[in-house]
């Protein structure tokens, strides 16, 4: 009984949690940075600037059509902090815009050359 009990509280708490929102502060911006798309594995995307190998971003709203091996962005947006005592990837990048040559595009065959996000 107590149990069943028991299994029923966390169940309750389980299912009323909502899901974690994680508002980073950001501290830097980023204009018209070089960089390439990398993957690190079949899902998490990575973004590396030309001026620094070792740094990496993780983007938000990176459009989907970007996610291609190897192709070169220019990127511009605002670089956060990575809060205490959680490991990441990369830096969160809170993207304002995203694009590429006509080079890359036809490379690519991306239909957009630029994004632009709010």
């Amino acid at each position: 009984m107590k149990r069943s009990i028991a299994s029923f509280v966390v169940l309750v708490f389980a299912l009323s949690a909502k899901a974690q929102d994680w508002n980073y502060s950001y501290d830097r911006t980023i204009t018209n940075a070089k960089a390439v798309i990398h993957f690190l594995n079949e899902e998490t995307v990575v973004i590396i600037p030309d001026s620094n190998s070792s740094q990496r971003y993780i983007a938000h709203k990176l459009p989907q059509e970007y996610k291609k091996e190897g192709l070169h962005v220019t990127i511009t947006g605002d670089a956060g902090k990575i809060p205490p005592n959680v490991r990441m990837l990369g830096t969160p990048l809170k993207l304002k815009c995203i694009c590429v040559t006509k080079t890359e595009q036809k490379k690519f065959n991306l239909k957009q050359r630029k994004y632009s996000f709010k």
